[in-house]
């Protein structure tokens, strides 16, 4: 005779006795045996995070009678527990005893009134999911796990009573938290909330005023007494709200007006905005989804909610919905299933831009639909997966086909489907995210016959109400496409609604995000089969011409548009147009580009247009880390596998890509910085410029990787005659030197400018470098800021720079690691070039000895120096003095920068004295955050009365006073003298400062004083450029 089940309230008393560890181990053990079929249905991880209590809820309602009480009996004893397993089998003996005329308990009869609840709303949930042809299709993600976590109080973790699930559109928030409703309706989270409600935004903004009760849809008394009941119990309550973006209502207007009662009958966004400020049920749960975007919104209305960004798929997500996919159809071909999922997914992986939006689950099971008709028509899934417009439009052609409907209805299909175009249209320009019923009658749409639309995935009901989302932002935005690219063959010098200026519109595109995807589609659509079969299935007449119309279509600025736009972005619609006639005429208005590839995705875009351009003279090259892997840590042997093809497939587009210095004959600029290459995409690099008949005059070379690459470049132009300007910067310069050197003992070598910044490295090699120098007579300018130069390799430096044919004109060592010991070599150079004009010493430990001897060499008549910087050179008033000393004499110095040099009042006070002297012949001074005071003001002033050659003074990050503007001002007021540029630190919104300056402005119209707001902090010189 089979044993009733054991009470409910005893088996909780038995699992609670059991701690944490024993818990686990009584679950792991419950697993090895075979479960029922119910039991099966509860998700791992609700086991997982069961106590003792809600595991004996689980066990008793999903169990066969008695079953649990034997396996329990059981487990007890493997775990040792003898004396719970005595008191369980006691209770197995008296439970039949206490069964005869036993009446329904208080729990079973909420559980009865729960269990009628539950059934009206349990089918509604369980289609609610991404669909395939009607048939439930459910992933449990990795972001729904977390959810499970969150969301379950009796956890033993910290639980949050207020969850914001966000993310992109479309990115599956709904269908989580419906999972969520359906696995309570099915009581498979009991366990968790004794209530649960489900509130759709969308409605809520269609619903009329009511109760909050009424809200909740509790329409039998027993619902409302069971919940009621509850609520006075302190239950645990869970309140899912849905879509939060789209309440037409802003939140600052749901500030104040709230509600605690829930019989009181207010608006329907009241009562929402009630709940979610805590003055109704103030105790429960809440669940709120939104899109990012509403974040700000939502912090308004909520205290410390607790986020969750809903990742979409991750990729084994991606291919595992695949295989459900291709599992749920009805095929005849000899292909297995799994096949066929794999061919659609590899082929969508060729694809990287839509292989990561196959993340979102609405685009992935779009994805699907397209490839499955495409297989079944034999198609190249290869072309389907090659743009956006390519995926979306078949999309579109595939469940539009006049095949999946009657004849007698494709004229009002084509009528539904051109007035569906121009509501995505007006909803994508006015941002809104929910079309209502006025605005289908608006354009005329028969709100009944947006069925045919919803269960074609084309655009999504809310809940029973009528409103309508689309179902994908990229199927709206195609939509729109259409009506843009209609509008403009109509469009002369009338501006229609739908107006290409709107897309084109820099300031529109940043208001309005959305638009840039508009603005690629309509590239997409410039293709003649494309509008030959818009015309065929829709009926929308649009001639190729306006091709040439969006060629020739110009901004107010009166320059042609694809001037307008960013460079990447009209890369990214020149590609989705795949026309190669029109890529290599717009690519033929750019002269100069700059590329930053981010992904796969930008290198795809770029080397499409790239190897069809041929008027490039500039090319700026950025190549981020992950582009092109290489070296990486093991991986499993098929994911390993399917890096490499990946890797392949891109180095067939990188090669592509650097075609463009086959094509591009009128290079002459190539600057590649902060790039990541692998070994393959830099021999392939390396190959194509070698090759190249363009002839480039200057490169910048600026952190770069694999170690190797500035050896591997710089030798590409060893003989290399057209070179004249070579920049080479970064932390992986230590082989590069022998190249260099070889690559300037060339005769043919012909360099101007020459930078190596950043290079670490032995006297020895430097030695070797400063021979080469000696060689290359053409050198006239050489950058060496931020090298370990030292003291000894100054010294080997000015050895060279000694001989009577040196040619350097102008000399940059900032930040060389030089002390005072070097000035004295450094003196002896400025004495005896004839060439050398500039020179920059800046961030090197001078102090006031060196620029002693400095000084020395500047006053005699043979130094030809103009321009001297000495930012931060740890110079003094001291060090001012000797300066003062030689700035007072005849001197070919025009140019001096002291900034950063913490010269206080006595140093300025000594070159203001030298600046009066009529020999005095300098012409710019930057003394920038050099611990001035005030009392300053007054020694510029009288200088500015008496010089007559200064025309721009830096005395920027000083606090020379509130008055500094006014003394100056007053001063020059009455005075004749050059200055052209005068910079302080003062207040400029102040009124009288600023209407001195407009005074100053009419009665020395050459004179701008300018406030210099920069950085403090701020590590370069005054002038950083001034060298080169």
């Amino acid at each position: 005779m089979e044993c009733p089940n054991l009470p409910h309230s005893n088996l909780k008393d038995v699992l609670q006795k059991l701690d944490q560890a024993e818990l686990d181990n009584f679950k792991r053990v419950l697993r090895t045996y075979p479960l029922p079929d119910a039991l099966k249905q509860i998700p791992q991880i609700t086991l997982n995070l069961a106590n003792g209590v809600q595991l004996a809820e689980i066990l008793t309602e999903y169990c066969p009678s008695g079953w649990v009480e034997r396996l329990t009996l059981q487990i007890l004893k493997e775990l040792n527990r003898e004396d719970l397993a005595m008191l369980v089998a006691i209770q197995m003996e008296q439970a039949p005893l206490k069964a005869p005329g036993k009446k329904d308990s208080p729990f079973a009869l909420e559980h009865k009134y729960k269990k009628s609840w539950l059934d009206k709303y349990m089918n509604e949930w369980r289609y609610s999911f991404w669909p395939t042809c009607n048939e439930r299709l459910y992933i449990e993600t990795e972001s729904y796990r977390t959810l499970m976590t969150l969301c379950n109080p009796k956890a033993g973790m910290p639980f949050a009573h207020a969850i914001v699930l966000h993310g992109p559109p479309h990115s599956g928030k709904t269908t989580v938290v419906k999972r969520l409703m359906l696995q309570w309706s099915e009581s498979k989270q009991a366990q968790m909330f004794p209530c649960a409600f489900y509130i759709s935004c969308g409605v809520i903004n269609e619903t009329k005023p009511c109760t909050f009760v009424q809200l909740l849809t509790m329409e039998k008394p027993s619902w409302k007494n069971y919940v009621m009941k509850s609520l006075a119990m302190g239950e645990n309550f869970l309140f899912v709200v849905d879509g939060f973006d789209e309440l037409k209502f802003p939140a600052e207007t749901l500030m104040h007006d709230i509600c605690g009662d829930w019989n009181t009958e207010k608006p329907a966004v009241v009562l929402l905005s009630s709940l979610l400020q805590r003055k109704m049920a103030p105790h429960a749960t809440l669940l709120v989804t939104t899109q990012t975007k509403a974040l700000r919104q939502i912090h308004l209305m909520m205290d410390q909610p607790f986020l969750v960004e809903i990742q979409g798929f991750s990729e084994r997500e991606r291919q595992e919905y695949f295989q459900i996919f291709f599992k749920n159809l009805k095929y005849t071909n000899r292909e297995s299933d799994d096949v066929r999922a794999l061919r659609a997914f590899n082929a969508l992986r060729g694809s990287a831009a839509l292989f990561h939006m196959a993340s979102l689950p609405s685009a992935c099971s779009i994805f699907c639909v397209c490839l499955d008709q495409g297989m079944r028509k034999r198609e190249d899934l290869a072309q389907t997966c090659q743009t956006h417009t390519s995926m979306f439009l078949n999309f579109l052609f595939r469940v539009l086909s006049p095949e999946t409907y009657e004849s007698c209805l494709k004229t009002q299909v084509q009528s539904t489907f051109r007035k569906v175009c121009i509501l995505a249209a007006d909803t994508l320009l006015e941002q809104l995210h929910v079309v209502c019923k006025e605005d289908l009658l608006r354009v005329e749409v028969n709100p009944s016959s947006m069925h045919f639309l919803d269960c074609r995935n084309i655009v999504d009901q809310k809940d029973e109400s009528q409103c309508y989302t689309f179902y994908h932002l990229s199927v709206q935005q195609l939509m729109a496409a259409i009506i843009f690219v209609q509008e403009l063959e109509k469009e002369d010098k009338h501006v229609s609604k739908y107006s290409m200026q709107k897309l084109l519109s820099r300031e529109a595109r940043l208001k309005n995000p959305n638009l840039s995807g508009v603005l690629l589609f309509v590239f997409g659509l410039l293709n003649e089969t494309r509008l030959q079969k818009l015309g065929t299935y829709f009926d929308f007449q649009i001639s190729i011409r306006v091709k040439r119309k969006l060629l020739e279509y110009k901004s107010g600025e009166n320059k042609p548009f694809p001037l307008l736009i960013d460079r990447q972005q009209i890369l990214s619609c020149l590609y989705e147009s795949q026309d190669k006639g029109l890529v290599k005429e717009v690519m033929d208005l750019f002269e100069e580009i700059s590329l930053d590839l981010k992904t796969s995705t930008d290198l795809i875009n770029a080397s499409f247009c790239l190897k069809n351009s041929q008027n490039l003279q500039t090319v700026s090259l950025q190549v981020a880390k992950g582009i092109f892997p290489e070296n990486d840590a093991v991986l499993e042997s098929t994911a390993q596998y399917q890096r490499s093809q990946d890797s392949q497939h891109l180095l067939a587009f990188w090669t592509d890509f650097c075609d463009l210095f086959n094509s591009n004959e009128k290079l002459v600029y190539l600057n590649i910085s902060k790039s990541f290459f692998s070994r393959s995409s830099l021999e392939i690099l390396c190959e194509k410029l070698s090759s190249a008949p363009c002839h480039l005059q200057k490169v910048l070379l600026k952190n770069i990787s694999p170690a190797n690459a500035y050896k591997k470049l710089c030798l590409i132009f060893n003989g290399y005659e057209t070179l004249s300007h070579l920049t080479l910067k970064g932390d992986n310069l230590s082989t590069i030197l022998p190249s260099l050197c070889e690559v300037m003992k060339h005769p043919a070598c012909n360099l101007k400018f020459l930078s190596l910044c950043s290079y670490p490295t032995g006297i020895q090699k430097w030695d070797d470098f400063f021979q080469a120098i000696k060689v290359r007579q053409s050198l006239t300018c050489l950058d060496l800021t931020d090298n370990e130069l030292l003291d000894k390799g100054a010294r080997l430096m000015c050895k060279t720079w000694k001989q009577p044919n040196s040619t350097l004109q102008r000399v940059s060592l900032e930040n060389c690691h030089l002390t005072e010991a070097c000035c004295k070599d450094i003196s002896s150079i400025l004495m005896v070039s004839q060439a050398l004009t500039h020179l920059n010493l800046a961030k090197n430990v001078l102090g006031d000895n060196g620029v002693k001897v400095l000084c020395e060499s500047l006053s005699y008549p043979e130094c030809k120096l103009q321009t001297l910087v000495l930012w931060s050179c740890n110079i003094t008033s001291e060090g001012c003095r000797h300066l003062s000393k030689m700035l007072s004499q005849a001197s070919s110095l025009e140019h001096l920068d002291l900034g950063q040099n913490c010269i206080r009042t006595p140093g300025t006070r000594f070159l203001c004295e030298a600046l009066k002297e009529p020999q005095s012949n300098l012409k710019s001074l930057w003394l920038y955050g050099c611990s001035m005071t005030p009392n300053n003001c007054k020694d510029f002033s009288e200088t500015l009365r008496n010089n007559k050659s200064l025309n721009t003074i830096d005395l920027s990050q000083n606090n020379l006073g509130t008055d500094a503007v006014k003394t100056f001002c007053e001063d020059l007021k009455h005075n004749i003298c050059p200055l052209q540029t005068l910079r302080l630190k003062f207040d400029d919104t102040n009124p009288s400062i600023q209407k001195l300056i407009q005074e100053m402005k009419k009665s020395h119209p050459q004179l701008t004083i300018s406030n210099d707001r920069s950085d403090p902090k701020r590590k370069g010189s005054s002038l950083p450029h001034f060298i080169f």
